[in-house]
């Protein structure tokens, strides 16, 4: 049952959206072969298909060659369906260390009366 239900399922789906449905006019190309083939007896299928699908011109028969399978484009149904992919969040755990021992720059022997030197007035040279 499940392969029947999956056979069906894929005819539909390629019936209604790729050109698949083009085969299904198989019947009207072999029927426009044999009338070929009752007007030119030395005619082949490979001759017909050259005439028919390599550069065609506008004949008599036009009309119905139209009807051949893959001569006209035929307008398919496209689905496109995207699923939104979820955001992928990584946070990593960072570790803190503790320093065994203060890095400081602060000198203890820099001299009061050179930073206090600032705050003076301007002297003349």
């Amino acid at each position: 049952m499940k392969k029947v239900l999956g056979i069906i399922f894929l005819s539909v789906y390629l019936l209604s959206t790729t050109q698949f449905c083009q085969l299904l006019k198989l019947p009207v190309l072999v029927g426009h072969f044999f009338e070929h083939k009752e007007e030119d007896r030395n005619m082949s299928f490979v001759d017909f298909m050259v005439h028919h699908y390599g550069g065609h011109e506008k004949d008599a028969d036009y009309e119905t060659d139209m009807m051949l399978p893959f001569m006209t484009e035929i307008e398919t149904l496209t689905l496109a369906f995207f699923a939104p992919t979820p955001p992928v969040f990584s946070i990593q755990k960072i570790t803190f260390q503790e320093a065994s021992q203060a890095n400081s720059c602060y000198n203890l022997q820099l001299k009061a009366t050179y930073l206090s030197s600032i705050w003076q007035p301007p002297k003349s040279c």
